[in-house]
């Protein structure tokens, strides 16, 4: 795959991505800040970059696809692009991590540790931990509350253990919650916006770190999506029972796989 054409898409946040690169080096990056329209601008935009490069589907070698953690909404909608893409053009798909992603812009230029968190729903982030410069994850990917200490303690410790160097934080998880996050982690180092969206150098480098197949990308989530988490409310509503709730659920993400 190093010196073929390969597309990387990223829907996970606010702002949709789309990567070409061949042999290591960035050929085109598009990006639009799209809250929940990546469908309105993901296809049409790649079939727009394409043609300005006068490059159709059949001359591109490999689908890479960011599979999270991130928004629901956007991640099924891009992987289920990067199934439609790549089973149309008989292409191979790989999927790549959200946080390293974000975590590897800054990193290499850091000392201590990294917690990237994003935004995951009101008071709650997403955080995984890495030892910087040289990336090392000290955590998996979880989802914290806020205002749940329980919750908060890996990241709380960390801060604490002053030995192992300046705790530094970014993400969109700090857009959100800046105020709430500086009292509980006053020594820490925020980073600015800049650093709260992927490089498209880092995707390139992570695509090509990753091996591809033809079966569909496994996305990545921390907790259910809200329909699963109130389904009953969303039945009774609608009138029918949470068994055929349930069931209509799984009838639609299974058919969106």
């Amino acid at each position: 795959m190093k010196d073929k054409l390969l597309l990387v898409l990223n829907g996970a946040e606010e702002r949709v991505q789309i990567v070409l690169a061949r042999g290591g080096s960035l050929v085109l990056h598009q990006e639009w800040a799209a809250p929940a329209r990546v469908m309105r601008f993901l296809v049409p935009a790649l079939e727009h970059a394409l043609s300005m490069l006068e490059l159709r589907m059949r001359d591109v070698s490999g689908i890479a696809c960011v599979r999270g953690p991130g928004n629901f909404t956007g991640l099924r909608l891009c992987l289920a692009t990067t199934y439609g893409l790549a089973m149309g053009a008989g292409l191979p798909m790989a999927g790549l991590d959200y946080m390293p992603a974000l975590a590897a812009g800054p990193g290499p230029m850091l000392h201590g540790r990294l917690a990237v968190l994003t935004h995951a729903r009101s008071n709650q982030v997403n955080c995984q931990l890495f030892r910087v410069p040289d990336m090392t994850p000290l955590s998996q990917p979880e989802t914290l509350a806020l205002d749940d200490p329980s919750s908060l303690e890996p990241l709380l410790d960390s801060a604490a253990d002053t030995a192992a160097g300046p705790l530094h934080v970014l993400g969109s998880g700090v857009r959100r919650n800046l105020a709430a996050l500086q009292a509980l982690l006053p020594q820490a180092r925020f980073l600015d916006s800049s650093w709260d969206n992927p490089r498209p150098e880092v995707l390139i480098r992570q695509t090509l770190a990753v091996r591809f197949s033809f079966d569909p990308v496994e996305p990545l989530y921390l907790r259910p999506c809200d329909a699963e988490e109130n389904l009953e409310v969303f039945a009774a509503k609608r009138g029918i029972s949470p068994l055929e709730a349930r069931d209509r659920l799984r009838v639609a993400m299974e058919g969106e796989t």
